[in-house]
């Protein structure tokens, strides 16, 4: 399920020098693979290895033991992605990879590398990564009732921070919370929590959810969804539908 991060033709592109690919990422979880066979000699890593690895982020690969000026193609668990990757008169590449987006929960993906002079000439390496998103149980109910909070994918620091602003032209002061540390590879947390007052005025609410302890209406990594709060027959009843299952 990559509903927006499909690789096309932009998704895996060729670095003309070495340290043009030393620049850090930002989504999922990396286990490396050994060689395809012992026979062969090319090898597949990652530049900047890391345990998890955000959806939608940028890796950057390096390359070796290929055919010299040859073209290698690679797919992702057995589907072709992008163009052909020339080799350099080393038989080495570095290649720019583009993950894809992820619904929701984290997903092994499995990248092999294949020279197209020598097809006995493969390696493959697997990444972890993982979706940025939010989960919060039960949907509807009292506005002030106790939530279970599910997240995971909010690199970039270590506590999440759920923010609550009222919707409109107008929108007012937000009022933020903080949730807790997120923890692991691929930066989790669960935890209950109340994001409304028993008191809370009907009308149209946005939460946004990011790791940042003041508010700013757009993150690098964020998740928000918007709540309506309505009163009937003198009850309160509030329900929630997300708009960034993944940003």
């Amino acid at each position: 399920m990559y509903p927006h991060g499909e690789i096309g033709g932009a998704a895996l592109a060729s670095a003309v020098l070495r340290k043009s690919t030393v620049t850090g990422l930002a989504i999922a979880v990396a286990a490396l693979a050994a060689p395809a066979s012992a026979a062969a000699q090319a090898t597949l890593a990652v530049d900047e290895q890391a345990p998890c690895y955000r959806e939608q982020s940028t890796v950057h690969l390096v390359g070796g033991g290929f055919t010299q000026n040859g073209d290698v193609v690679f797919t992702r668990d057995g589907s072709p992605i992008g163009g052909a990757i020339t080799a350099d008169p080393s038989g080495a590449l570095f290649p720019q990879l583009i993950l894809p987006g992820l619904v929701s929960g984290q997903k092994h993906l499995t990248y092999v590398a294949t020279d197209q002079t020598n097809q006995a000439l493969s390696a493959q390496l697997s990444l972890l990564v993982t979706a940025t998103d939010v989960g919060l149980r039960p949907a509807g109910g009292a506005p002030h009732r106790l939530l279970t909070i599910r997240a995971r994918g909010f690199f970039g620091g270590s506590t999440l921070y759920a923010h609550v602003v009222r919707a409109g032209k107008r929108p007012g002061k937000a009022r933020s919370l903080r949730l807790g540390r997120v923890k692991g590879d691929c930066k989790r947390l669960e935890v209950r929590k109340r994001l409304f007052a028993r008191g809370t005025a009907p009308g149209k609410y946005r939460v946004q959810f990011d790791t940042f302890r003041r508010f700013k209406s757009k993150r690098d990594v964020e998740t928000e969804f918007i709540v309506t709060v309505f009163r009937t027959a003198g009850t309160a009843g509030a329900s929630a539908s997300q708009l960034s299952p993944a940003s």
